[in-house]
């Protein structure tokens, strides 16, 4: 039995003024006191048996009992009986409903069939959402929807899926959502919650807000996607943002011939030693501050004047002036394009 289902049971129980003891058909006990056993009962009749009352119910498969001479005992434990089992259909509407999801997210459920199934499990269908792809690799022994299934703050029509053994998918209600930036900082907020109680890392791609169930299925393919092209392009974050990825989804479309001949006009053997490990990370923290000089040689250490000779030195051999910002998104562009080499992800 799952286990948060199990928790949720248990945790009913407690809640009632009649100690309740919950054995599974096989005799173990699954709460409360410990020494019961499991004696032949009709399934659905209340029977009493040495001084205990027994329940046996069918969703889920427990058999229910307490003490006889407790007040109100029978009626406590059809009540009780009654409140488990709408706790177990619950759980099987929210599995089958779960399925739909997954099946139209993996494209094998549209038309006429999605929408009779969305009926059938009062999935809405005009709904702004947003789907996030949870990506593990390092799970040993685990899925990576149970090392996310209790961490992961959710909302009321918020929907998590388990895709495969390394992925989960999020389907997030965008209602309440006002930019794209308060699901990158639920990503990284998630990220360390699961860091710092399963030491395990995730990768994370966000779709593009789509309003229609069956819609959610491009904005998992941009979610995979941004995936695919964020590792490649910035390998060193682990959240991407198919919005935020114009660029570089752009260059990975260009032919592979073309990649290489347009970045083998600036790098090449007449400017590899121009290019070296050093020039090129100058040249880069120069652009992560936005080409202001200033907080670029602070950042490295140098004396601004060392940069300076840096960046003239690039332009005398390239004829390319960084500090410019036509040239800068020249060089950018052509420097990238390094990336879009055999390894890249096939398109889909």
């Amino acid at each position: 039995m799952d286990k948060q289902l199990m928790e949720r049971m248990e945790s009913v129980l407690a809640r009632l003024s009649v100690p309740i003891t919950m054995i599974d058909r096989d005799g173990e006990i699954k709460g409360g006191q410990e020494g019961a056993t499991l004696p032949k009962v009709a399934e659905g009749i209340p029977t009493v048996i040495r001084g205990q009352w027994y329940l046996m119910l069918r969703k889920p498969s427990v058999a229910l009992c307490c003490p006889e001479g407790a007040p109100g005992a029978q009626d406590m434990l059809m009540l009780a009986g009654a409140m488990l089992n709408q706790l177990a259909e619950a759980e099987n509407h929210t599995e089958d409903s779960a399925d739909v999801y997954r099946r139209t997210l993996s494209g094998d459920l549209s038309g006429a069939e999605l929408e009779a199934l969305s009926n059938e499990h009062r999935i809405p269908k005009d709904l702004p959402r947003c789907v996030m792809v949870f990506h593990m690799v390092q799970t040993e022994n685990v899925r990576a929807f149970d090392l996310l299934r209790d961490i992961t703050p959710i909302e009321e029509q918020d929907v998590l899926i388990d895709m495969d053994r390394h992925t989960v998918v999020l389907l997030k209600d965008m209602t309440s959502v006002e930019a794209m930036d308060e699901l990158v900082m639920y990503a990284q907020a998630l990220q360390e919650t699961l860091m710092g109680e399963t030491a395990h890392q995730m990768t994370v791609g966000i779709g593009r807000e789509r309003h229609t169930i069956d819609e959610i299925r491009e904005s998992y393919a941009e979610a995979r996607r941004a995936i695919e092209v964020g590792r490649i392009f910035q390998p060193e974050d682990s959240i991407y943002v198919f919005s935020r990825l114009i660029l570089e989804r752009f260059l990975m479309e260009l032919p592979q011939d073309i990649s290489s001949h347009y970045h083998s006009l600036l790098f090449n053997r007449k400017t590899a030693r121009l290019f070296n490990e050093e020039m090129l990370y100058t040249i880069d923290m120069f652009f992560k501050k936005d080409l202001n000089l200033s907080d670029t040689a602070r950042q490295l250490y140098i004396h601004r004047n060392t940069l300076v000779y840096r960046l003239d030195k690039v332009l005398k051999q390239t004829g390319l002036d960084l500090r410019t910002f036509e040239d800068a998104v020249t060089f950018k562009i052509l420097m990238e394009l390094k990336k879009c080499g055999g390894d890249r992800p096939a398109r889909k």
